[in-house]
């Protein structure tokens, strides 16, 4: 597999594109998104997904791998543990917002240059980043060659995984509770903070209302899923701008047993905008994300779920006090740590590509075998996603640039009091 047909993909210039690509988002919330982005080139990478993809050059090895079910944001902090439906708790890729059937090497160009990204954040020397890179290539393409996937839980976790699953095991739902809601007799209320929690307008919670009647028809649960309040949550990075709310939920029964759903607005995959694979058609962008989630993971978090409002569709699932991801910074000048992480994540991203093998236009599990075992691809890929780490570096000095002269403050206009 050669690149000699490489040509760079024509796309708008770097502000023009992020301006672009967050029209129509809540003009205070889309300043905290970009101050988010101004943090750090990892920070940015995060925001800044399909800029990412629209970057990436047409070339063979990005195009002629086998087409399989992608995360289509698989960077290094898309990994974490959370609780599935059959109420244990699993390491996975926990974002799949822009899933959609691609070639592999699509996923795998974004985590090794995210890898490339992130190092300089937690303290890892560029050789011990170039080693780390071609180890986690080489981890991937070893679980892919062996054709069957495996998972990650609490018993055959090990090193730092071992110790996010030992930190996440002793909270509570009431410690969950506690962080989003207040208590008043037997009846709780989200706290409007201003800085994880948002007042919700009448309309929103009508919407919220609307949807949870839906999803309760899906579980065959009307009580369970009865609304208490509603609040417009910020989290995340890419989504901050954008519709996403908390519903507090009776769950089995007020004040202790309530439960918070998170529903979040879903966009088209960038991957399936950009570089179109014969993607099936779905009903909505919920769907697909909830079908791709659920065939991709290990198992499907709980109250996974679509559910449509005023010609827009949102995802559901259940936050959890067992859901957290492997913080890197916190093993800051540590390579051997972050490295041991990195190299599970890579195991875990060749799991998830054989879980999809065969499912609507996928490759065949001996497909991705074999590929997994072909060694002509691997330096090119390398290559690419070294360019794309230093592309996305540009980019974050082009952006920042334009953010400290006030470029995005004149994009987005202060609210009218």
């Amino acid at each position: 597999m050669t690149d000699s047909d490489a040509t760079a993909q024509p796309t708008p210039g770097t502000l023009e594109s992020i301006v672009a690509l967050n029209q129509g988002s809540d003009p205070v919330l889309r300043t905290r998104k970009y101050a988010a982005m101004r943090e750090t080139p990892f920070s940015f990478m995060r925001g800044a997904c399909q800029l990412f993809y629209a970057s990436l050059p047409k070339v063979v090895t990005l195009s002629g791998a086998p087409p399989a079910w992608l995360c289509g944001d698989m960077h290094v902090e898309n990994f974490g543990t959370y609780k599935g439906d059959n109420r244990l708790t699993y390491f996975d890729v926990t974002d799949f917002d822009e899933g959609a059937l691609g070639p592999l090497t699509l996923d795998l160009v974004r985590f090794l240059a995210s890898i490339r990204v992130g190092a300089a954040e937690w303290g890892v020397s560029p050789d011990d980043t170039e080693a780390l890179v071609q180890r986690s290539l080489v981890a991937y393409s070893t679980e892919l060659s062996v054709g069957k996937p495996s998972w990650i839980e609490r018993e055959s976790a090990r090193g730092t995984v071992k110790r996010l699953f030992a930190q996440v095991a002793g909270r509570s739902r009431n410690e969950l509770l506690s962080r989003y809601t207040t208590r008043k007799g037997k009846r709780r209320r989200l706290v409007i903070d201003g800085r994880h929690l948002l007042a919700a307008t009448a309309a929103e919670r009508a919407a919220a209302e609307h949807m949870m009647v839906s999803i309760a028809e899906a579980a065959r649960d009307n009580e369970y899923f009865r609304v208490i309040d509603v609040a417009h949550r910020i989290a995340g990075i890419g989504s901050i701008a954008f519709p996403r709310y908390v519903v507090l939920v009776e769950g089995r029964g007020s004040p202790d047993r309530n439960v918070l759903i998170d529903l979040k607005l879903a966009h088209p995959s960038s991957i399936a905008t950009l570089r179109a694979h014969g993607q099936p058609e779905w009903p909505n962008d919920a769907e697909r994300i909830v079908a791709v989630q659920r065939h991709s993971a290990v198992v499907a978090p709980a109250f996974l779920f679509a559910a449509e409002w005023d010609g827009a569709s949102y995802c559901s699932r259940e936050m959890q006090p067992q859901e957290d991801r492997v913080r890197l910074h916190e093993w800051e000048k540590q390579p051997k740590k972050i490295g041991e992480a990195i190299v599970l994540m890579a195991n875990v991203a060749a799991w998830l590509h054989l879980r999809g093998v065969g499912w609507l236009g996928s490759a065949p599990v001996e497909q991705l075998s074999a590929f997994g075992r072909e060694t002509s691809w691997r330096d090119p890929l390398l290559q690419l996603a070294r360019d794309a780490a230093e592309r996305t570096q540009q980019q974050y000095r082009e952006f920042s640039k334009a953010y400290d002269e006030g470029y995005f403050s004149e994009q987005t206009p202060a609210p009218a009091l």
